[in-house]
């Protein structure tokens, strides 16, 4: 491991990189829910009003998500673009779905009603465009990030294939 300020190496991809890359998901289509959520929230009166982040509890989706966001690009092996986009996707549901289900259990609601509100709260997320501006900006940011060391062009030759020639 290469620890040096700014530049510390895990994976494949620098700490300030995938810091940056959770950090523009996670505020950015948080972002974009509370200014949906707000506006049908004053057109007229509906069940999201209080719900993505009425409370002090809402926020800790959004913290767990830039947590584990970044842990997810800096321990998980370099994969194309497609792969970290599906991963990261299915990362930010499952905290979207586990982090208010915990929360309403902690709350007191049973096993079938937490999970309930949970998937509730995930289709208000798809309704005030929450998951479709996250899964858009992860596949636009995971191009974006940076790796810790630049890719090698592999000649022809040097390929396993072209020693056979």
């Amino acid at each position: 491991m290469n620890a040096t300020f700014r530049k510390v190496t895990f994976g494949k991809v620098t700490l300030g990189s995938a810091l940056f890359y959770a950090l523009n998901v996670t505020v950015s289509s948080s972002l974009i829910g509370l200014a949906v959520d707000k506006a049908l929230a004053s057109f007229e009166e509906g069940p999201w009003d209080p719900l993505l982040y009425g409370e002090r509890s809402g926020l800790i989706f959004p913290a767990a998500c830039l947590i584990v966001l970044t842990a997810a690009r800096l321990f998980l092996p370099p994969a194309p673009r497609w792969k970290a986009a599906v991963v990261d996707s299915s990362l930010y549901l499952l905290l979207l779905l586990g982090c208010y289900g915990a929360v309403l259990m902690a709350d007191g609601s049973s096993a079938g009603e937490s999970i309930g509100g949970a998937f509730f709260v995930a289709l208000l997320a798809m309704f005030t465009l929450q998951l479709p501006a996250a899964w858009a900006l992860i596949a636009w940011a995971a191009g974006h990030l940076t790796p810790t060391e630049p890719r090698r062009e592999q000649s022809p030759a040097a390929s396993p294939a072209g020693s056979l020639l």
